[in-house]
Formats: structure tokens, C-alpha cells, sequence
């Protein structure tokens, strides 16, 4: 009944694909039409510190986005982490976003010549009409690109560094528009966390607690937890909405965090895991999975925000944070997450939102 009595709005239905690596397939045309997908955030490389040289690095990069399709709309994200911030100085921020904007440039220049050699190729077309195909696919592939996303989840003691260096990547990308992460945290303590200096902001509205303590429930989201940060809409910058269609198995310990299971929807089906709740497992014996060592006794957290909390959270949003002409996006695009929560319960997140 919240939902319903909320003001629909227009938006734009988005995923984030947040792999290292990518190719034609690794987006099912099928699943985004479905959906009506026709934007990505995609993962192009992380900064981190490097402490021999004492200096920031991209690393992690994802050097080839070609497409034989030329068709979705991407916004290249770069994830930069708190250490650079407060490491470096302010010659070395500089000189940081101009490694950024080579790095993105060279990636998009080779993916795009990648993708022209695709299209032609599928094609077969020969002189004249070869020529004026290259070049209307180069102007759609360019027409793709028109923002950067940049992903930190800054603190009091580092944003002066970080908005000085949101400052420079400006000067080097002036052809884009930039836009920033605001963590929940961010968002409600705006005033004490500065606002960055972008053109619009992404509200990543999962993580919300620690994952690593034992006695949290549910660490990628809860409305409960949300309405603690959002109750107003005094933020001071358009923003965009991130929410979480993903989930993890957490493996502890005697109490201590030991990490997190791959692929554990399918893991947790091994006859080694006895279910002891909803979401809870125990390993009934000794088992190595993708080369690490678990124990009998090891105890499994499984995470995922469900089909209630989803509504509970959108309901949130709707009622609190202008997102009228937004993007919608969920994190992340993964076959098995999409699977699990299914092509019609994703779509109807999105309606609910409106068209």
C-alpha cells in the first residue's frame, strides 16, 4: 500500500557489471531486453596504493569491452580505494588522474576498433559502403560513453584529497560527465561528509553492516537499517539508486569470520552442509573447495535481501529521494544472481519504481 501510493516516476532500468572480464556473451541480450536494460556500469579498473613505490596504481583493469551488438549504453567505473586518498600527495593525485584518463581513453580507443572490425566483419560490406558503415558504428559506439563513475567510499579525514582529485579527473575528462558513489552514511551526514564535486551521484543502497560480525542477520541489506539513513530528501545532488540482487555465504569460525564460500547457492547443496535454518549452515565434516580448507564445525551465513525487504527498500526510496529522470541499477549482473531472484521478480523491482 506504501508503494502504491507513491508518486510513479520515469526511469532508467540499469545493472552493474562488475567482472575482469567481458565479452559479446557475457551479457545475455535476452535476460536485458526482458528486463528492458539498456544501461551498465562497468568495472573498467581499481586504484590502490602501491607501498614500495609509494604511489597509486591501476590495477585489475578490464582491457577489452568490445561488442559485436555496438549497442548498450556503459558508464566506465573506476573504484579507488580510501589508502590512495590518504597516502598521496597532491602532485601525485594530479599526476593519479592523469594515469586514469589514459588508461580509460586507451581502453575505450582499443575496444572500439575492436567492435568496427566486429560490425564490418558481420556485414561483409566492401568501399563506399564499408566506409560510411565504420563510421556511423564508431559515432554510435561513442554516443555509449558519456560519463564516469567514480567509486570510493571516502571518509572525513580524506575528502579534502578525494574532491580535489574528482577536481582534476575534470580537467583531464571534460568531454564526460563525472559521477560518484554516496554510501549511505554519506547521504545522511552529508554536511559532515562534504558533497562531492560531480554532476550526480549513484546511492548504493547494500552493504549496510559489517559482514565479517557474527551476530549481524543480514550485512548486504535491510529496510530497518536503510530508514536510519534515508528519511529526507535534503541531498544536494541528483542522484542515481543502486540496490542489491546478489548474495554470499559467509563462512565462520568459533564466532571468527574466516571468508566467504564461492558459488554458494550450489555449494550449500553438498550433502557436507546441514541446514539448521532458513539461512544457516553447518559443515558436517573436512572439505577443500577451489583450493581452501574448510572444517567441520565451520558455520555458513547465507545473505540475500529478500523478495519483502526489496519492496520495504524501493518503498524507501520512493518516498524519500527524487528520482525522477534516474537511473535504477542493480549490482550485479551475474547469471547465477539473476537466476535466483528471476527475470520477472527484477522487473517487477522496476516497476515499481514506475515506467
Amino acid at each position: 500500500m506504501l508503494i502504491s501510493c507513491n508518486k510513479d516516476v520515469k526511469i532508467t532500468r540499469s545493472f552493474c557489471y562488475w567482472k575482469t572480464s567481458y565479452s559479446s556473451y557475457s551479457i545475455d541480450e535476452n535476460k536485458a531486453d526482458s528486463l528492458g536494460v539498456n544501461h551498465m556500469y562497468m568495472r573498467f579498473f581499481d586504484v590502490g596504493w602501491n607501498p614500495y613505490d609509494k604511489q597509486a596504481e591501476p590495477i585489475a583493469t578490464l582491457w577489452d569491452l568490445s561488442d559485436e551488438t555496438n549497442r548498450i549504453n556503459i558508464t566506465p567505473s573506476v573504484y579507488i580505494t580510501n589508502d590512495v586518498l590518504l597516502q598521496s600527495t597532491r602532485p601525485q593525485l594530479a599526476e593519479l588522474a592523469q594515469k586514469i584518463n589514459k588508461r580509460v581513453t586507451h581502453i575505450l580507443k582499443t575496444s572500439k576498433e575492436k567492435t568496427l572490425r566486429y560490425v564490418l566483419y558481420k556485414y561483409g560490406l566492401q568501399d563506399e559502403e564499408k566506409d560510411a558503415c565504420e563510421k556511423e558504428e564508431a559515432q554510435i559506439f561513442n554516443g555509449r560513453f558519456n560519463e564516469i563513475l567514480i567509486d570510493c567510499d571516502w571518509t572525513v579525514k580524506s575528502k579534502d584529497n578525494y574532491f580535489y582529485l574528482l577536481g582534476e579527473i575534470k580537467k583531464q575528462m571534460p568531454e564526460y560527465l563525472l559521477s560518484a558513489t554516496i554510501r549511505l552514511w554519506q547521504y545522511r551526514d552529508y554536511e559532515t561528509a562534504g558533497i562531492p564535486p560531480v554532476n550526480r551521484g549513484l546511492l548504493m543502497c547494500y552493504n549496510m553492516s559489517n559482514p565479517t560480525s557474527y551476530d549481524n542477520e543480514n550485512s548486504i541489506g535491510s529496510s530497518k537499517i536503510m530508514k536510519r539513513y534515508i528519511n529526507n530528501d535534503n541531498y544536494p545532488l541528483k542522484l542515481d539508486a543502486a540496490l542489491p540482487i546478489f548474495n554470499w555465504a559467509l563462512v565462520f569460525r568459533g564466532g571468527k569470520f574466516k571468508g566467504i564460500l564461492p558459488d554458494d547457492y550450489y555449494t550449500l547443496k553438498n550433502k557436507a552442509f546441514k541446514k539448521i535454518s532458513e539461512n544457516n549452515y553447518v559443515l558436517q565434516n573436512d572439505i577443500t573447495i577451489e583450493g581452501t580448507y574448510y572444517r567441520n564445525g565451520d558455520e555458513i551465513r547465507l545473505e540475500q535481501v529478500s523478495d519483502d525487504e526489496m519492496k520495504k527498500m524501493i518503498a524507501i526510496l520512493k518516498n524519500n529521494v527524487d528520482l525522477e529522470g534516474s537511473r535504477v541499477t542493480f549490482f550485479s549482473w551475474n547469471e547465477n544472481y539473476i537466476n535466483c531472484y528471476g527475470i520477472n521478480a527484477i522487473s517487477g523491482y522496476y516497476s515499481l519504481f514506475g515506467e
